[in-house]
């Protein structure tokens, strides 16, 4: 599946992969998974499309350009008795894309995968999570910075409102790094093969939004104590009954520990 590329716009952030390595990681891993059905993000040349399509999953895949949505077709019209997989192309915009539907039109294990936009990371992961425990798993080509963020430690400088919403969401491992010289055109940074797989849900999506809620606003003010960033939730005098040291910093309080923190600030038990 390959063909004459179209001139790549900036305005979509089209930044393609062109080494076939990544690709069998993401192949493999899938593997692992015993997926039989796989969405897409942002196919734009399709190299992994390629590579899903030589296993026997029956392959979605969502991008945005019409232009590579009309070359990836007529590519697959013309080699798809030599695939084992089965491909379903559709033109939208991700973010715009009914993942929950999507889902629900088949029960058949399934997973996300792609190489997906740099300026539209993060809505990217915030419109999958919420969808963890309907997958076996994510895995997503990134900025390796951003990668870093989703998996940030505690008390690092990759830690953030991000890395606690995603990390109650699921269990974030950065896999291997990718040059920069694996894309074209070369981007300016590195970028990382991370992977999402989903914790055991006990917390409501509603409740888990109030988490970010906190959370997003006590990095705000990430250097300074998080008396300071919460106070917008809370009196005076209920700051002093807070179950946790507001003497901290955000970097220093743990995923868990936001969570007790929401529950305090929004009454629930």
């Amino acid at each position: 599946m390959s063909f004459d590329r179209p001139r790549q716009k900036k305005s979509l952030s089209q930044v393609f992969l062109r080494t076939e390595w990544p690709v069998q990681k993401v192949v493999e891993r899938l593997r692992e998974w015993h997926v039989t059905r796989v969405l897409e993000i942002g196919p734009g040349g399709g190299i992994l499309t390629r590579g899903l399509l030589e296993n026997p999953w029956k392959v979605t895949a969502i991008e945005k350009d019409e232009r590579y949505v009309e070359k990836l077709q007529d590519s697959y019209d013309m080699r798809k008795r030599e695939y084992p997989g089965t491909l379903e192309l559709v033109n939208q915009d991700i973010l715009k894309f009914d993942l929950g539907e999507w889902l629900q039109s088949s029960h058949e294990p399934t997973a996300v995968v792609g190489n997906i936009p740099y300026a539209i990371s993060s809505p990217i992961v915030l419109w999958v999570l919420p969808h963890m425990q309907q997958l076996k798993g994510v895995e997503f080509l990134v900025q390796l910075e951003f990668a870093s963020r989703l998996a940030g430690a505690v008390n690092s400088k990759d830690y953030g409102s991000l890395s606690v919403y995603t990390q109650l969401r699921a269990q974030v491992a950065l896999e291997c790094k990718v040059d920069r010289s694996c894309f074209t055109p070369i981007p300016k940074v590195d970028s990382a093969l991370v992977i999402l797989k989903a914790r055991p849900q006990t917390l409501s999506d509603e409740f888990l939004l109030k988490v970010e809620t906190v959370a997003r606003a006590s990095f705000t003010q990430r250097r300074k104590k998080l008396r300071n960033a919460i106070r917008q939730f809370l009196s005076e005098e209920k700051l002093e009954s807070c179950p946790l040291d507001l003497n901290r910093r955000p970097d220093s309080i743990r995923p868990e520990e936001f969570v007790e923190l929401a529950k305090f600030i929004y009454g629930e038990s």
